[in-house]
């Protein structure tokens, strides 16, 4: 996540108010990693707590370098306090803004909360971001939140914010190549058929 946006994650987290946390890694990467374990360097941007970083690293084991980046040092705080499961690291940081050293060293990205988390207006600002960190032939692995509009979030009132096929399609098609989209068949409660899985490659 950002410090671009106008929510202030860190006082979320001081504060315990973070519903987008369910306690667990995304369904839908669970179901991914038993058919697929992505190897290397991975970065997990907005990850949180951590679910998913752990979740990533407990699958590729050795062979797996795991980086969970945050801008909430309270949220980095509390993924440290929990017991490692491989080689995952917790980075306090800028995804807009990586340093030099994260720069074109990742072979995967895995993208979940950080999308929807920003600004819409800040979008072509991620792509550019990603293209940055990955390596050349590296991935994008993504759940995209299309619809997260109820009755207490509508659009343009986010986070979260929705996006389109169409729209990803539009973003990402200068750096990266598109290798596969599918909707998945796991989610958690709320979100079925509400998202969308893909994998980009840059080039």
């Amino acid at each position: 996540m950002t410090k671009k946006t106008s929510t202030d994650w860190e006082q979320h987290y001081q504060e315990e108010n973070t519903p987008w946390d369910k306690g667990q890694a995304a369904p839908g990467l669970t179901a991914f990693l038993k058919k697929q374990t992505p190897q290397g360097r991975i970065l997990v941007p907005g990850c949180g707590l951590g679910h998913d970083v752990r979740e990533l690293s407990a699958a590729g084991g050795d062979d797996a370098e795991v980086i969970g980046l945050d801008l909430a040092p309270t949220a980095m705080a509390r993924a440290n306090e929990i017991i490692k499961v491989g080689r995952e690291q917790f980075v306090t940081g800028d995804f807009f803004d990586l340093p030099d050293d994260l720069r074109g060293s990742f072979d995967w990205i895995w993208e979940h909360t950080c999308f929807c988390a920003i600004d819409p207006d800040l979008r072509k600002k991620y792509v550019q971001a990603s293209a940055d960190a990955l390596k050349i032939d590296g991935k994008l692995l993504a759940v995209f939140y299309l619809d997260p509009y109820d009755e207490e979030h509508t659009p343009g009132e986010g986070p979260p914010h929705g996006c389109s096929l169409e729209e990803l399609a539009e973003l990402f098609r200068h750096q990266f190549n598109f290798i596969e989209h599918w909707q998945p068949d796991h989610a958690y409660p709320g979100r079925e058929n509400k998202e969308l899985m893909m994998i980009l490659q840059k080039r």
